[in-house]
């Protein structure tokens, strides 16, 4: 028997590198909490700092000062988006809250509906179980329904 040692390298190597490459995945995922501030900070500064040439140049200004113009005026740009996204969230958040108690009527009377229709006869189920099934179904819909009105109109009086 011949054994082939450039094809056990082969895999030896393969097996190695893919080893290797779920350590450095998992270590990937594991320090990127510690990282992602620092990799934010470099986005930040290579988006930045062709700017803060143009205008080192323009206003012949040193670098430290049209630094600082241009870092105060893309943190105001910033907290704008910042604030212009909250207050977006939060209009649109209450606007949701408002219309959620129709769409859930609407849904709830849609599952009434479909329970109604199902045809019980053809599984042959007796009427006593049939009613049953249909009164837990009814009251199961009403608890949600009356849990998530309360949810509603708790959040609705906490936010106004």
């Amino acid at each position: 028997m011949v054994i082939d040692m450039g094809y056990w390298n082969k895999v030896i190597r393969r097996v190695f590198i893919f080893i290797l490459t779920l350590i450095g995945i998992f270590l990937t995922f594991k320090l990127a909490v510690f990282y992602i501030p620092f990799l934010i900070a470099f986005i930040i500064t290579v988006i930045i700092e062709p700017i803060i040439k143009f205008v080192a140049k323009k206003s012949k200004l040193n670098r430290k000062t049209s630094a600082v113009i241009v870092l105060a005026i893309v943190f105001v740009i910033l907290i704008g988006l910042l604030i212009w996204g909250i207050t977006t969230l939060i209009s649109e958040s209450s606007n949701l809250l408002m219309s959620l108690n129709e769409y859930f009527e609407k849904a709830y009377f849609t599952v009434q509906d479909l329970i109604s229709k199902v045809d019980f006869s053809k599984i042959r189920i007796s009427d006593e179980v049939y009613k049953i099934i249909q009164n837990s179904a009814y009251e199961f819909l009403g608890t949600i329904s009356n849990l998530i009105k309360e949810r509603i109109n708790f959040n609705y009086k906490f936010y106004n």
